[in-house]
Order: C-alpha cells, then structure tokens, then sequence
C-alpha cells in the first residue's frame, strides 16, 4: 500500500506515518511544515503545502500513486480558533478539494478522520435550552467536511471512509487536550476543575487509534463510518478518578467546579466494535496503562 498523509506533521500524523513505515508501506507526506524525524527519512516523500491549494498540489504529485489518501490536516483544533467559523469553513472547503484531488490523482480510497464533536454538534440540533458554545463551531464544521466530503467522493469515483475519532492521547501530545492538560497540571501540584462528570464519555490511546485507523484503511468498507474509541464508554468523572489514581493519588479533583451546558452524546448510536468486526483489529492500551505511559513521558521531557 502506498498511502498519501495530509496533516502528516501532527501528533497524529507523525505516529500515523511511523505506524505506516513499520509495515513497509510507502508514504507520501503533505503538510506546511516538517520536524528533522520526517525530512531525515528516506522513505518518506515529503510535500510541503504551505501556500499551495490542493489543486496546485496536483503538479508536485505527478508521477506517484496512491492506494489510501489520509486526511488528517484541520486548522483549529483547538483554542479561540474552534470557534472562528472562517477558518472552520476554510476547512470545509479543503476537505472536500482533497476528496477531488484523490479522485485526479487516481487514490481509490479516502480515509477522513472527524470527531466525536460533529455527533455532540448534531445531538445539540435536536435539543432545546442549551446555549451554543464556540465548540459548535468547530463541530459543524467536521459534520459538513463528512456529509459533504462524502458527496464529492461518490460523485468523484473515491471509496470514502469516515473515522469518527473520541479523545486521543498519548505520549508525545503537546495540546490543549484534558488527558495532555490534566496530567501536567497534577504533576506539578495544580489544581483540575471539571464539571461533575457526569456525562459520557470515551478515550483511547494513540497507537490504539493509529492501529484502528490503518486497519479500517485496509479492510473497512466504503461509506461506513468507524467509532474510533475503546469501546467502553462511562461517565467521564469515572476517567478522570482512574487518571488521579495513577498521576497524583492523593490529588483531590476539582469534580463540580464547573457547571454543565452541552449535550450528552448517545453512544448508543454507534456500533463500538465496527472496528473489530470489520478489521480483526482489538485495542490493546488500557486506560490506565495509557495514562502511566503519557505521564512517563512527561515526565522524561521534563527531565524528572
């Protein structure tokens, strides 16, 4: 296989290609800018992207191939910038580029990796006396990229398979994640303000998630969607109680210090063993194994 990674220099991007190299798959990475891991390797193709629209990158491709078109690249994952719906609808727009690009470029199968947000921004639709948060934003915009991506491939001959990633984490993550945050923050005596916890949630470890999304690449089926979790959602105090255990135990969590406006998502409407079923593929990370291998991690970067 070989496979065309965009976002390839992010923190999933990078385990993403790391994953692919290890099975000796071919990679051709896009992205604006590379670390010396990817430019020092000789396997990897590297395209930079900056000021480039998907269009011009037609030319650079020229001559290569490709069995599977990664989308990973998303501006404003994050920050004030989740809810600026400009750039949230820039990346409407790239998705859907991308998908035709694929198409151009003779890729048979295009992999879009969305987030549980587009569900919660869904399920908000539906409710009354809850008040929009900038979240949204960013939600409607990873819903849109899918229904609309998934449109463009149709009409355009791709093979389009949306991931519907949960919260990601793992060692190596520098965002502004809750796992990421939470763990610095305890191991440097802080205090952790949540709400009470009481809604549902799901977490899973990056090679977890990496793992999964290959898998689905290889062996999914076009236009189906994929829960990307551990399959065992629970009321996300019971997580964050778990995560405490491990980093600080004597930590006491701020549970209650915030209230609660948004939805509680429904897992019910997924099916959380899609990835198995379909692949064979079983997540190996459990949470607390997932959470001491982060906290290492933070810990050796910062020298302790």
């Amino acid at each position: 296989m070989t496979a065309l990674v965009i976002g390839a220099n992010g923190f999933i991007g990078k385990q993403l290609v790391s994953e692919l190299l290890s099975r000796n798959e071919a990679v051709v990475a896009i992205d604006v800018r590379f670390d010396d891991m990817l430019l020092a390797n000789e396997k990897v193709v590297c395209i930079n992207c900056k000021d480039k629209t998907p269009f011009e990158l037609e030319d650079a491709l020229k001559g290569m191939s490709a069995d599977v078109f990664f989308h990973l690249a998303w501006a404003g994952t994050s920050g004030t910038l989740r809810a600026d719906y400009g750039v949230q609808l820039d990346n409407v727009r790239l998705a859907c580029d991308y998908v035709v690009l694929a198409s151009k470029i003779g890729c048979r199968r295009f992999v879009y990796a969305s987030s549980i947000n587009e569900m919660e921004t869904y399920e908000y639709l539906q409710s009354d006396d809850i008040e929009p948060s900038g979240g949204y934003i960013y939600g409607t915009g990873k819903l849109a990229a899918h229904l609309m991506g998934e449109t463009v491939a149709k009409l355009n001959g791709v093979e389009f398979i949306p991931v519907i990633i949960t919260n990601i984490y793992g060692a190596g993550e520098k965002s502004a994640r809750l796992i990421n945050t939470s763990i610095r923050r305890l191991l440097n005596g802080g205090h952790c303000s949540f709400t009470e916890g009481r809604q549902t949630y799901d977490f899973i470890y990056l090679t977890d998630a990496i793992a999964s999304i290959v898998a689905v690449a290889e062996k999914g089926r076009p236009f189906n969607r994929y829960y990307i979790g551990s399959g065992s959602p629970k009321p996300l105090r019971e997580f964050l109680l778990e995560m405490k255990d491990v980093v600080a135990p004597k930590a006491e969590l701020g549970l209650g210090d915030l209230p609660f406006r948004g939805t509680d998502i429904d897992y019910r409407q997924f099916k959380l063993k899609k990835v198995e079923e379909d692949t064979g593929y079983k997540n190996k990370v459990r949470f607390k194994d997932g959470i001491r291998m982060t906290m290492d991690f933070i810990k050796s970067e910062a020298g302790r």
